[in-house]
């Protein structure tokens, strides 16, 4: 059997695609052709993640730094030193003043230290002094909770620090200006909320807030330390000053609880501000700022009238129509519900149909976004509009519009134009503005292929999809931590292997699929040569298809390699060409045993390396899967009756249909050889025995998930006998009529002795032998008889010429 690994490669959660969820199980690939109507209707997205990164571009060099705690007990102490952007003897010094009592003590003693730096440890502690915290609940628990409101004392003299920081020159500040400038944002972000029922002291500490946040920003930019990256975080402690209705701060809890009416009371100008430093710091690669961003716009969409309010600013009007694009459309499907080819209509959430219309009346030149908002109307099904809309912003996102639109009049050949176009536009890495992401441009390649197969441009479609899984890598697929997968290895495999001819897929695989080469091989015994790429396994399913098809001399230029660890331990081109001289051996052979044993031979390799020689890549044998599973790729006789598919595919597909259809055909084979060769054996013999039982064990064996009767889900099984079983019976009543009794008869199929040829040989000769004693002692007499008659003949013959001679 095959011993292909699978790389598990991790993909962030936000990077969620378009379309349909089509497969689930272990290490099942995206099949785009399973529901083909509901794959070329779904609503082009891009994820939520990805649109939120590009609602503002960054114009500086700021970093987010959201990875994880360089402080973690396993760090090494020049690793923590960086991190906070000191040398190692600097922190182990700031470190030792931290245990100090307070602020004014740390102060007096860190007189070695830079100016900067020891303002701001006494501030740091005087600030935490400030803040006390109780201890939590649950002892487990990585943090506690504020224990009363600040010490407004110690949060004077924190502040005062750090305000003498900021006086000091730029270049005496570098250290910890950013730094000082972040906390003192935080102190008057902290007075604002304590005096949010007095609107000038609220908005005149709000203010003194905004400016030192901004502050930090300018400082980092200028070049300050900023190794935390709190000036990327500082956009969003400045978009919580901005998240206040009348009575109370509306932290995450609130806002994203439904029936909490905190956000309610938020002002659209002030959401508006919140959510363009949000997007700011989204922009700067900030994913605490995406989930703050969906947190908002799940909140805004929840009401009509809110959402409609902010429509006038180009970033929220944006963030509007992304997130209801990625996370309020369902499967994305242009009203069809997921794996649903019968046209169902399912209606969109009325909050998207109200959005667009707010859109479309404020004026279509006010449109943040015209392709996105394209695509939003197509989901509501506002064709007229989307249409319009493509028009106004060309790109590859509204081509793949259009293809949609195309589609949905049933105008196939616009559809292909439109697709072409959108493929041409691949997103750029240096692209400020991406139209799509990445994913998505291997998406509407996949789509393509999907249309092609549809129109029975089946190379074409082949083509598509394979450009689509190499621009994937590795095997064509990605699997994340979470088990889902990404890809497009199952349709290349299904068009390869059911839909292609076999000359069709090698003058594909000639012109663009090359081989790549063997690793080298590594002298550590658990290292993992991982699996083979893609175009391997393309060339290797070819090689399989020649196999089968008795065209081995070809198949050698295809199989893997000799040493190619990917595929495993056995040298299959050895294998492929020891199988081929022993079917040929198998028709040419001077004698009848020296077919049969050629012929067994030629059975043993089908049923000991006949995945890796014969097996489909899916149904019935799943090498794709190692053999482990029965299913969850390719396609069946059921998809074939969906839309998309031709009655030139369903042809083709009935066409390559294994032979016999069973699961591991090729046991089928090896059987079926075995058999042959016990048809040119002495049945009296021990080879022929042993054959039988040979073949009798291989039905025996059966796949090891294998379930004779399953019928299918919800149905009854069935309690007819098997074709594996029928063939265990058929074989065993065989040996019993013909063969003779052998030692190990009692268990026969599960204990075999391997067939002795030579012994056959021997058996036959003194068979024929007695037989011809047999033949002589019967019919003596007659050949006595008839040699007498013979000999007087002759004598006869002899006497009438030399009379003729006398005469």
């Amino acid at each position: 059997m095959s011993n292909r690994k699978h790389v598990v490669i991790a993909l962030g959660a936000s990077l969620a695609v378009a379309g349909v969820v089509w497969a689930c199980g272990p290490d099942f690939p995206n099949q785009l052709l399973d529901h083909r109507a509901a794959t070329l209707k779904a609503t082009p997205q891009n994820s939520f993640a990805f649109e939120a990164k590009h609602l503002l571009v960054a114009t500086d060099t700021l970093q987010a730094h959201e990875t994880g705690d360089a402080n973690s007990g396993d760090a090494k102490p020049e690793d923590i030193a960086k991190a906070q952007g000191l040398t190692l003897q600097q922190e182990q010094r700031v470190d030792a003043l931290r245990k100090l009592d307070d602020g004014d003590k740390a102060y007096d003693e860190g007189k070695d230290l830079p100016e900067d730096l020891r303002l701001y440890v006494a501030g740091a502690m005087d600030f935490s002094a400030a803040n006390p915290a109780c201890p939590a609940s649950d002892p487990s628990a990585a943090s506690a909770a504020p224990c009363a409101a600040p010490d407004a004392s110690k949060l004077d003299r924190a502040r005062a620090r750090f305000e003498a920081l900021l006086a000091l020159p730029p270049d005496q500040a570098k250290l910890r200006s950013t730094w000082a400038a972040y906390m003192l944002g935080r102190i008057h972000a902290e007075r604002a909320a304590t005096s949010v029922t007095d609107d000038a002291a609220f908005k005149s500490e709000r203010d003194a807030s905004a400016r030192m946040f901004q502050l930090a920003r300018a400082r980092a930019i200028a070049g300050a330390s900023d190794t935390q990256g709190l000036a990327v975080a500082s956009f969003g402690e400045e978009a919580r000053l901005y998240l206040y209705n009348d009575q109370q701060a509306c932290d995450w809890k609130k806002l994203y609880v439904d029936s909490d009416p905190c956000g309610k009371g938020i002002s659209p100008a002030d959401l508006k501000h919140a959510i363009a430093l949000y997007a700011a710091q989204a922009g700067h690669g900030s994913d605490s700022a995406v989930n703050s961003l969906s947190t908002l716009a799940a909140n805004v969409l929840r009401d009509e009238d809110r959402a409609t309010a902010l429509i006038d600013g180009p970033v929220s009007q944006r963030l509007l129509v992304s997130y209801a694009l990625a996370r309020m459309g369902g499967d994305g499907n242009t009203g069809v519900e997921a794996g649903d080819d019968t046209n169902k209509p399912v209606a969109p959430p009325p909050v998207l149909t109200v959005l667009v219309a707010a859109i479309e009346k404020q004026g279509l030149d006010r449109v943040a976004g015209a392709d996105r908002l394209a695509a939003l109307a197509y989901s509501v099904g506002r064709y007229d509009l989307a249409t319009t809309l493509a028009a106004k912003a060309p790109g590859p996102l509204s081509s793949w519009v259009k293809a949609k639109l195309a589609l949905q009049k049933g105008d196939l050949v616009a559809a292909a134009a439109a697709y072409a176009d959108a493929a041409k536009a691949f997103p750029q890495a240096n692209d400020p503005k991406p139209s799509i992401e990445p994913l998505n441009a291997e998406l509407i390649l996949g789509e393509q292929g999907v249309l092609a197969i549809g129109r029975g441009e089946y190379v074409d479609a082949l083509g598509h999809l394979y450009d689509a899984a190499n621009r994937v890598g590795g095997v064509g697929d990605v699997y994340d931590e979470n088990g889902g997968t990404y890809g497009y290895s199952g349709d290349v495999s299904y068009i390869a292997e059911r839909v292609l001819t076999i000359d069709e897929l090698k003058a594909f695989i000639d012109a663009h699929v090359p081989a790549s080469p063997a690793p080298a091989k590594s002298t550590d015994k658990d290292h993992a040569y991982g699996s083979p790429p893609l175009a391997n396994n393309l060339r290797w399913l070819l090689a399989r298809r020649l196999m089968r098809d008795g065209r081995y001399d070809e198949a050698q230029e295809y199989l893997p390699v000799s040493g190619d660890l990917r595929f495993g331990q056995v040298d299959l081109r050895a294998k492929a060409r020891e199988y081929a001289k022993a079917m040929h051996d198998a028709s040419s052979a001077w004698t009848d045993i020296g077919k049969a044993q050629a012929r067994y031979s030629a059975a043993v390799i089908a049923r000991e390396n006949g995945m890796e020689l014969f097996g489909f890549e899916q149904a019935p044998d799943y090498n794709a899967l190692g053999g482990s599973l029965d299913g969850g790729v390719g396609q069946d006789a059921k998809s074939m009756s969906q839309t998309f598919v031709t009655d030139g595919e369903r042809k083709r597909y009935a066409d390559t249909v294994a032979k016999p259809d069973y699961r591991f055909h090729y046991r089928y084979l090896a059987a079926d050889d075995a058999t042959a060769a016990a048809d040119l054996l002495p049945p009296r013999s021990q080879a022929f025995a042993a054959v039988m039982c040979k073949a009798t064990g291989w039905m025996l064996e059966g796949p090891p998930d294998y379930n004779d009767h399953y019928q299918g889900y919800g149905e009854a099984a069935s309690t007819a006998p098997s074709e594996r079983e029928r063939r265990i019976t058929a074989y065993y009543q065989r040996y019993v009529t013909q063969g003779a009794h052998v030692a190990w008869a009692d268990n026969f199929g599960s204990q075999c002795e391997a067939p002795d040829f030579d012994r056959a040989r021997a058996l036959l000769r003194h068979q024929r032998v007695l037989k011809a004693r047999h033949l002589v002692r019967r019919y003596l007499s007659l050949e006595i008889g008839g040699l007498v008659l013979v000999v007087g003949v002759l004598v006869a013959l002899v006497l009438r010429r030399r009379r003729r001679r006398v005469a």
